[in-house]
């Protein structure tokens, strides 16, 4: 009888992934956490918004949201304009800003946050105490507003929204 085994590097990454999801999918107050990523020979472009869905169970709770950023070498400039939207179930907007992230250092050209090889991450606070009026589904919407058409070098964003103990700010 022969056996087949998995390479060490698939098994390592199985098991790596697995934990993973089970810590992830372990922490109640993590509400989100999804990443929508690029195609590298284009970026992002403008006049296509990101959609999050997301369904929130507690209306009395304040929620911290993240943008974590992913960005390469190719990208032209050292900050990002982008406008978060979130959208009720009825569709109206119930909250839009807009948000400015530095990706580099605007004298040294110095990267901010973590990389490897040329691409880099950093995750950005957006709102440190968001309500929602009322349970239900809610979208979360990103929107790049840099003035280009395309914009090259961006290589993910993401969403990181949680919720906050009652009663801490």
């Amino acid at each position: 009888e022969m056996v087949q085994r998995l390479p060490l590097k698939l098994s390592l990454g199985f098991i790596f992934l697995s934990e993973l999801l089970f810590f992830a999918c372990s922490d109640p107050s993590i509400i989100i956490d999804k990443t929508v990523s690029f195609e590298q020979e284009l970026g992002w472009i403008q006049k296509q918004p990101i959609r999050f869905e997301v369904n929130v169970e507690d209306s009395l709770a304040n929620y911290a949201m993240y943008v974590v950023v992913r960005q390469n070498n190719a990208y032209p400039f050292y900050n990002l304009y982008f406008s978060p939207s979130i959208i009720n179930a009825k569709g109206k907007t119930i909250q839009k800003g807009l948000a400015e992230t530095i990706l580099y250092d605007p004298v040294t050209g110095k990267p901010k946050g973590d990389g490897f090889g040329d691409i880099y991450e950093k995750k950005f606070l957006i709102y440190s105490d968001l309500k929602f009026p009322n349970k239900g589904k809610y979208q979360i919407q990103l929107e790049q507003s840099m003035r280009v058409d395309t914009l090259a070098g961006i290589v993910s964003m993401g969403l990181f929204l949680e919720k906050k103990a009652h009663g801490k700010n």
